[in-house]
């Protein structure tokens, strides 16, 4: 993991991560119909586990249909979305955001993220928290909802889905890799 210290002016840089990614790229191969178990097999989170995730961590995302044509976009190195950011609060909170390469580096999507009960099995994940009015988030942002559990030392894994008053939709999966290191300013 690598923790993002503020810059003088009070700003979180945004850095790319490496493009060496062995263990994203393996999920890659693995697919999409593999993720499910993986997530399943997984153990529940606790909250040490939760306190792990802090910082600029790498991420890669999964599309749930047109794997075959967006999969490779998504997993190249100079794809837009490069990270999550956490900051822990009291009582098992989490701060985050999202961190995009687009415009030389930007911070968006922030959510509240803790430990709770998954939507798919009812163990313990981390649940992310779009909608909470502490973080600000505007439309249609606030109807993401995403869970991880860690499924290998420092690597996540978990389904996003967008709500609706009725249901939750599947998007796509995605991972975090908190053994790739940040490299040069994205």
């Amino acid at each position: 993991m690598t923790p993002t210290p503020l810059s003088a002016d009070g700003l979180m840089p945004v850095r790319s991560p490496s493009g060496h990614r062995p263990r994203l790229d393996a999920l890659s191969r693995a697919g999409l119909t593999e993720f499910r178990a993986l997530f399943d097999k997984a153990p529940e989170v606790t909250a040490k586990d939760f306190a792990r995730l802090d910082g600029d961590v790498t991420m890669r995302s999964f599309p749930g249909s047109a794997e075959r044509v967006l999969g490779p976009v998504m997993a190249r190195p100079s794809y837009f979305w490069v990270a999550k950011s956490f900051r822990h609060v009291d009582g098992g909170v989490a701060f985050g955001h999202n961190v995009f390469r687009l415009l030389g580096g930007m911070r968006a999507l922030n959510f509240v993220a803790t430990v709770g009960a998954s939507v798919l099995d009812g163990r313990a994940a981390v649940l992310f928290d779009y909608d909470d009015p502490r973080v600000g988030s505007r439309r249609p942002a606030r109807r993401i909802y995403d869970e991880l559990r860690e499924v290998e030392p420092d690597l996540w894994l978990g389904p996003s889905y967008f709500r609706t008053r009725a249901q939750r939709i599947p998007m796509g999966w995605f991972a975090l890799d908190a053994s790739v290191p940040f490299d040069e300013p994205a």
